[in-house]
């Protein structure tokens, strides 16, 4: 007797283009069923029919057999588990009178209310106080020295972390002094007020300086080979997802990676940001040209008392990359998942990519493909220095792009452009937000 897989695919290689294509529910049937006879094997049978398929009825018409084998393969990602909740616990590992304090700063601080004479804090900034005092005192504990600090003990600290006397992992300076000004801003509140030293706050803007001065270790000059290189790169890689001979999960995730790197040139915002863009929520498409972007305060860099009331809203021409988006919700996004986020995560459903994650991945793919690595963020120094070199407004131009408050910010960490323009002449930056620098055939 003819197992249903041999069965199936003799009825494929049969079949004319003007046969009727097996339906998304029927192959999910019969995958089931098949699993169920022979287990794992059935999936990479499964991926061979696809094959056959898209011979007979094209890339396009069978893209949904790259989605039920994706269901059968990948299980639902479990829920992230809340911020808040990793804080409390955080907090509940730390000297037991500080314990309140911090707790209470903790709850004020979830509902995003401002309240007179606290500062909010993020969630994401809680959790890195908190570490940072867990380290502080673990220190302190070893040194039997006292927890609250002196300017000599907090410097001596700060030292400790770049070159650590017991052979324990190091940091930059620049690290090392987020850490000290967690530590100070933790304190402060942990001790209800009574941690107020001007000296130490002292050490703490000695320790910015240094770092400001001796600069980001993690940036380099090789790193910046211009925005619209990078925004064509990624129509590049759209174009070749487009061109595979089958619609699977690795086209998908070629398209989604080169969206990734298209969006991040014309919306040049955090990864944070990035991973908050879904369909018809904080991503509209409007038409054949017009996007439009609205980003709540909470996916932004913004101080917390400010984030219930402010966001990110604005509508920006670009018929290319519109035309991508469009194109890629109807014939790849399916592929992943029936979720709304613009960047899905390949090894969990739903859910978008993390912003970790994505740092890394755009890493590792401008490794690969120009030699030097470019994270996510490091995308923002390329669209501020293009800006300033192109752009009438010179870093004022680049202030607005990347929406910081200072200009002296953009120029200081951001702006990279002398020497750049003498390398290569650049098309004008706002033309390359507006036009496709790469064929992309839909």
């Amino acid at each position: 007797m003819m197992n249903t897989h041999l069965a199936l695919l003799r009825r494929l290689r049969a079949a004319s283009p003007l046969d009727e294509i097996p339906t998304r529910k029927a192959l999910s049937a019969h995958l089931a069923e098949r699993v169920d006879e022979v287990g794992a094997p059935a999936l990479a049978e499964f991926a061979y029919l696809q094959m056959i398929a898209a011979k007979i009825w094209g890339a396009e018409r069978t893209a949904h057999f790259a989605r039920v084998l994706r269901d059968a393969r990948v299980s639902p990602k479990a829920q992230n588990t809340c911020p808040w909740q990793t804080a409390e616990r955080l907090a509940g590992s730390l000297p037991i009178e500080w314990r309140a304090p911090l707790l209470e700063q903790i709850a004020i601080s979830k509902t995003g209310h401002a309240v007179l004479g606290r500062t909010i804090w993020s969630a994401d900034y809680t959790k890195s106080v908190l570490a940072a005092l867990g380290r502080w005192a673990a220190y302190c504990a070893s040194r039997r020295q006292n927890i609250l600090p002196t300017a000599t003990s907090l410097h001596v600290y700060g030292c400790h972390l770049i070159r650590p006397d017991g052979g324990g992992q190091s940091t930059t300076t620049g690290t090392a002094a987020d850490y000290l000004q967690r530590v100070t801003a933790g304190l402060s509140v942990a001790t209800r007020g009574r941690f107020r030293s001007k000296a130490c706050e002292f050490v703490v803007a000695e320790w910015r300086e240094r770092s400001r001065v001796e600069g980001p270790s993690t940036k380099t000059g090789s790193q910046l080979i211009g925005a619209s290189a990078l925004y064509g790169f990624g129509f590049r890689l759209m174009a070749e997802a487009n061109a595979r001979p089958m619609r699977g999960l690795e086209a998908a995730k070629i398209f989604r990676n080169g969206l990734i790197f298209a969006v991040g040139a014309a919306l040049p915002e955090r990864a944070r940001a990035l991973t908050r863009l879904e369909f018809d929520r904080t991503l509209k498409l409007i038409d054949g040209s017009h996007i439009h972007i609205d980003l709540p305060g909470e996916a932004l860099k913004y101080p917390e008392a400010r984030k219930a009331q402010e966001g990110y809203d604005v509508i920006f021409e670009n018929p290319g990359l519109a035309e991508a988006l469009h194109a890629y919700r109807t014939d790849f996004r399916p592929i992943f998942d029936d979720g709304l986020h613009l960047f899905p995560s390949v090894h969990g459903k739903p859910g978008a990519i993390t912003s970790a994650h994505l740092g890394r991945l755009t890493g590792d793919i401008t490794e690969h493909e120009f030699g030097v690595r470019i994270p996510i963020h490091r995308l923002r120094d390329n669209v501020a220095t293009e800006a300033s070199e192109v752009l009438a407004g010179g870093a004022y131009a680049s202030k607005t792009l990347l929406r910081h408050v200072d200009e002296a910010v953009t120029l200081r960490h951001y702006d990279h452009s002398e020497g750049l323009w003498a390398a290569r002449e650049f098309d004008d930056f706002i033309e390359k937000r507006r036009k496709v620098t790469a064929e992309l055939i839909l």
